[in-house]
């Protein structure tokens, strides 16, 4: 008897979207993916390339498009229902992380130094609509979202409304990781194995500076399973990301974030053993090294790294990036010299905010930030600085 397919609804419909899509579609092991957005002739254009691109290279993919517009949220229940996918994954935001890097530089910057965490509304609104839809629908699939995982899911977590698991984050630098170790050790890299905990400001910034602070991560080298983290100097681990090891980043850089989904899709789709790196496990904050196997994502931590030395890590690399904390009732406070910088610039006063006042916040913050982006000639046609 055949296997019934998997499927897999994709909730958002732009360019991380996009890729996953596209790379499902020429897989040898075939997925019913559906691809969800507001906007009917961008979703049916990017069926339509998905299918046709896989045509082209001998694949027929199962391949269709559905309007889910998370605004509605029972409609959005509804096709959830009808659909019964086995993953959902959620690409949806109200305003993407590039979208600052189109502003001149000297308007970049200013924003740029209040970090990610001053725009969890525009990502924590969507996917706290998306997962009130999922509990309304009856189906329980497993939910991997895209949308700012290292804190979304924690605030979401306080609700009983988390995600199963993020993507990408803390996922994206560590290939580089492991080549950089294998490099050091003088082996093969398919031997290296690494396990990183870190937040997103983290994975954001050794890119960039190629450092870390050491209460704001946790690194692991293995060899064949042996630990051989001592003999890497991690000091200075990160330091080639900067040069002999970088990478686009920005617009192009989604293609990293695309591979990391699917490194969390593919197996979760399957039901394989796989160990992968995904942020937002269990409504925890930040980043994490993970088991997947039997549909679930677990935890995989290094043994000599406790849960709460993980999770005070990821914390410490949270209030970097511009949060504070979380509290119990899921009330987001916002370090004051984030909240002073959107304050300064944007003209938008936010030291705390609620989790039921989430989508008043984006709504402000998004008319705040056209505002700033108009007086700033934000030019619409230009491609975004790589901040990503």
């Amino acid at each position: 008897m055949t296997e019934p397919m998997p499927r897999l609804l994709i909730v958002g419909a732009g360019d991380l979207a996009g890729q996953v899509l596209y790379q499902l579609a020429r897989d040898l092991r075939p997925v019913a993916v559906t691809l969800g957005g507001r906007r009917d002739a961008e979703v049916r254009g990017k069926v339509n390339l998905a299918r046709l691109a896989a045509l082209q290279v001998g694949r027929q993919p199962v391949v269709d498009g559905r309007r889910v517009d998370l605004d509605d949220v029972d409609a959005t229940a509804e096709t959830i229902a009808a659909l019964r996918p086995d993953v959902i994954f959620n690409a949806a935001s109200l305003q993407s992380w590039w979208v600052i890097g189109t502003l001149p530089p000297a308007a970049f910057q200013r924003l740029y130094r209040a970090n990610f965490g001053p725009w969890l509304p525009m990502h924590l609104t969507p996917a706290l609509r998306l997962m009130t839809a999922v509990r309304r629908s009856g189906v329980r699939p497993v939910v991997v979202n895209a949308a700012y995982p290292d804190a979304v899911h924690p605030v979401l977590h306080t609700a009983g409304l988390a995600p199963d698991a993020g993507i990408g984050n803390v996922a994206n630098n560590v290939p580089a990781l492991r080549l950089i170790a294998a490099e050091r050790l003088g082996v093969p890299v398919r031997d290296v194995g690494v396990r990183f905990v870190a937040h997103h400001y983290v994975s954001h910034h050794v890119s960039r500076t190629g450092d870390a602070e050491p209460d704001t991560f946790r690194l692991q080298v293995t060899v064949k399973g042996a630990d051989r983290t001592a003999d890497v100097d991690v000091g200075t681990l990160f330091l080639p990301l900067t040069s002999s090891h970088r990478r686009l980043g920005g617009m192009a850089g989604q293609l990293m974030t695309a591979a990391s989904a699917l490194s969390v899709l593919r197996p979760l789709l399957h039901g394989d053993a796989a160990q992968a790196h995904a942020p937002g496990v269990g409504g925890l904050p930040g980043g994490y090294p993970v088991r997947i196997g039997h549909g679930a994502v677990a935890l995989d931590l290094p043994a000599s790294v406790g849960l709460g030395d993980a999770v005070a890590v990821n914390e410490a690399g949270q209030r970097r990036d511009g949060i504070d904390r979380i509290r119990p009732d899921g009330t987001v406070e916002f370090t004051e010299e984030s909240a002073g910088i959107m304050r300064e610039s944007l003209g938008y006063d936010c030291r705390t905010m609620r989790l039921a006042d989430c989508a008043d916040h984006a709504l402000e913050l998004g008319a705040r930030y056209q505002e700033y982006a108009a007086r700033s000639g934000q030019d619409r046609t230009a491609a975004p600085t790589a901040v990503g």
